[in-house]
Protein backbone atom coordinates (compact mmCIF):
# COMPACT_ATOMS: atom_id res chain seq x y z
CA UNK A 1 0.00 0.00 0.00
CA UNK A 2 1.70 3.48 -0.73
CA UNK A 3 0.65 6.30 1.90
CA UNK A 4 -0.73 8.97 0.14
CA UNK A 5 -1.76 11.07 3.21
CA UNK A 6 -1.91 10.63 7.01
CA UNK A 7 -5.19 9.09 6.54
CA UNK A 8 -3.39 6.62 4.85
CA UNK A 9 -0.76 6.46 7.37
CA UNK A 10 -2.95 6.15 10.10
CA UNK A 11 -4.56 2.56 8.78
CA UNK A 12 -0.93 1.34 7.90
CA UNK A 13 0.45 2.12 11.51
CA UNK A 14 -3.50 0.15 12.73
CA UNK A 15 -2.59 -2.59 10.01
CA UNK A 16 0.54 -2.70 11.21
CA UNK A 17 -0.29 -3.08 14.66
CA UNK A 18 -2.55 -6.39 14.18
CA UNK A 19 0.42 -7.86 12.42
CA UNK A 20 2.70 -7.20 15.52
CA UNK A 21 0.53 -8.86 17.79
CA UNK A 22 -0.46 -11.61 15.67
CA UNK A 23 3.40 -12.08 15.68
CA UNK A 24 3.80 -11.51 19.60
CA UNK A 25 5.28 -8.02 18.89
CA UNK A 26 2.67 -6.61 21.81
CA UNK A 27 5.22 -3.28 22.89
CA UNK A 28 5.79 -2.20 18.94
CA UNK A 29 2.19 -2.49 18.88
CA UNK A 30 0.78 -0.87 21.97
CA UNK A 31 3.55 1.80 21.35
CA UNK A 32 2.50 2.54 17.79
CA UNK A 33 -1.55 2.83 19.06
CA UNK A 34 0.00 5.47 22.27
CA UNK A 35 1.83 7.78 19.38
CA UNK A 36 -1.76 7.56 17.29
CA UNK A 37 -3.20 9.39 20.43
CA UNK A 38 -0.30 11.14 22.05
CA UNK A 39 -1.53 14.75 21.12
CA UNK A 40 -4.00 16.64 18.50
CA UNK A 41 -0.81 18.09 16.59
CA UNK A 42 -0.08 16.44 13.27
CA UNK A 43 3.44 17.20 13.99
CA UNK A 44 3.46 15.31 17.24
CA UNK A 45 1.78 12.48 15.64
CA UNK A 46 3.29 12.15 12.54
CA UNK A 47 7.03 12.46 14.93
CA UNK A 48 6.08 9.35 17.58
CA UNK A 49 5.26 7.72 14.41
CA UNK A 50 8.30 7.84 12.84
CA UNK A 51 10.27 7.05 16.26
CA UNK A 52 8.20 4.04 17.04
CA UNK A 53 9.02 2.49 13.54
CA UNK A 54 12.60 3.14 13.60
CA UNK A 55 12.43 1.55 16.74
CA UNK A 56 10.79 -1.88 14.97
CA UNK A 57 13.77 -1.66 12.32
CA UNK A 58 16.08 -2.70 15.21
CA UNK A 59 14.41 -5.92 16.26
CA UNK A 60 14.35 -9.54 14.91
CA UNK A 61 10.67 -8.99 13.35
CA UNK A 62 11.41 -5.89 11.18
CA UNK A 63 13.13 -9.14 8.92
CA UNK A 64 9.30 -10.51 8.50
CA UNK A 65 8.28 -8.67 4.80
CA UNK A 66 4.88 -7.14 5.75
CA UNK A 67 6.69 -5.19 8.67
CA UNK A 68 9.28 -4.20 6.58
CA UNK A 69 6.96 -3.13 3.88
CA UNK A 70 4.73 -0.75 6.07
CA UNK A 71 7.79 0.18 8.30
CA UNK A 72 9.55 1.52 5.71
CA UNK A 73 6.24 3.35 3.54
CA UNK A 74 5.78 5.20 7.06
CA UNK A 75 9.15 6.17 7.68
CA UNK A 76 9.57 7.72 4.00
CA UNK A 77 6.23 8.95 4.26
CA UNK A 78 6.85 10.55 7.73
CA UNK A 79 10.11 11.90 6.52
CA UNK A 80 8.51 13.83 3.62
CA UNK A 81 5.76 15.75 5.65
CA UNK A 82 8.10 16.63 8.62
CA UNK A 83 10.78 17.67 6.15
CA UNK A 84 13.19 15.59 6.85
CA UNK A 85 15.64 13.05 4.85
Amino acid sequence: MKIHDNNDLYATVRELCRILESLGSTVYSENLRGALSISSLPGEVLGEIGLSMKAIRGDAVYSELEVRTRVDEAIAYVNKALGLK
